[in-house]
């Protein structure tokens, strides 16, 4: 294999490929990219064996077909310091070869032959989504995935596909996160998977084209989904994922609108004196104005109002304030909708028609 690449464009996909590449590989081929050259065109793949990434490689010019598998590691950091624009590397032998006008690198290889199968991309009966649509759904559900190793099911997003709608659903036991959109080819199967966060997080990290359409396939235990320059796969997360409709509260009487930025603002300043021991923030809804409030000890106290229109009855809840900066980090409304029951049951957050957040309490201590 011999090619000549633009160095920007090369680095750009080692960087995209190493948040793929294990740090610690329980094989010694899975810390290699493989560089495969076919038909003209120059594909990067990598894989940890649960996700993985086709990335295709623009502007690279190829004098020799073949493949190999490099260290990723090495490559990336030689990449990072080359000043030309452009790389010539070679591979034959069991090394590669990186040269620019004034350095030359020369990098023992894996066997390609070793390297796992990485799945491709299906044309027929794939599923379809707007970029903005795929963007806005995964930002708004992700950051509530639980992140631990235990209850694994919930390590991810759970994709729902019905003729109508598509929604995406996620929880850690503590707060979900729900977002829906219209289906956009309403022929399609009816799907209900769970999609790790990291392969969802990948995707939007190889999207370009403000334009662009995101094509998926969705099989009985893994996702492949096709960009305009990469093919991302990954396998699905097992288990149950739980009946996330029993958890969104129906029964909330007292409701407020609540400018977005100012209920950010009063939290993060809430939360400015809140300490390990006493870690939540209290919002207190009363006549035309809301109270965020916290308290510590060892800390101090905070107060600050907002002032809104609520008649109802006065009603005081507490949430860890990470769950609702979270929330309101994400949105991008003017004004978000707070519905409660009373300060020991679940408040449900809503901003526009489509998204809701649902958060458990907490009681004063």
């Amino acid at each position: 294999m011999k090619i000549t690449a633009p160095t920007a464009a090369l680095q750009e996909a080692f960087q995209i490929l190493g948040a793929i590449v294990p740090s610690r590989p329980t094989r010694p081929i899975l810390a290699n990219v493989l560089a495969n050259t076919a038909d003209g065109n120059l594909e990067l793949l990598a894989t940890d064996r649960e996700v993985s990434i086709r990335f295709r490689v623009a502007g690279v010019t190829i004098d020799e077909e073949g493949q190999a598998a490099v260290p990723h590691n090495r490559v990336n950091s030689i990449l990072h310091e080359t000043r030309d624009e452009t790389v010539v590397i070679t591979a034959a032998d069991g090394h590669c070869q990186i040269v620019s006008s004034d350095s030359e690198f020369k990098l023992p290889t894996e066997s390609a032959d070793d390297f796992p199968e990485i799945p491709a991309f299906d044309d027929s009966n794939a599923y379809e989504f707007d970029r903005g649509d795929f963007v806005e759904m995964v930002s708004k559900t992700t950051f509530a995935a639980h992140k631990g190793k235990h209850r694994y099911a919930l390590n991810g997003v759970l994709l729902v596909v019905e003729p109508k709608k598509v929604q995406m659903v996620a929880t850690d036991g503590r707060r979900l996160a729900l977002i829906e959109r219209k289906a956009r080819d309403t022929s399609k199967a009816e799907a209900s998977v769970i999609v790790p966060t990291k392969a969802l997080e990948q995707i939007i990290r190889v999207l370009t084209d403000e334009e662009e359409v995101i094509r998926f396939n969705i099989g009985e235990n893994q996702i492949v989904a096709q960009t305009q320059r990469a093919t991302v796969s990954a396998l699905l997360v097992e288990g149950h994922f739980p009946p996330y409709d029993t958890v969104i509260p129906k029964d909330c009487d007292k409701k407020v609108d609540v400018s977005r930025e100012g209920l950010h603002s009063a939290v993060r300043r809430a939360a400015l004196v809140t300490s390990e021991e006493s870690s939540s923030v209290f919002l207190r809804m009363g006549s035309d104005k809301i109270t965020v409030s916290s308290a510590a000890p060892e800390t101090g106290e905070a107060k600050v109002e907002l002032a809104v229109e609520y008649k109802d009855t006065e009603v005081e809840i507490g949430f860890g304030p990470e769950f609702l900066t979270d929330f309101l980090r994400v949105v991008s409304d003017e004004t978000v909708r707070m519905e409660f029951r009373d300060g020991n049951s679940a408040g449900l957050f809503r901003a526009g028609r489509d998204f809701l957040y649902v958060v458990m309490p907490v009681s004063r201590e």
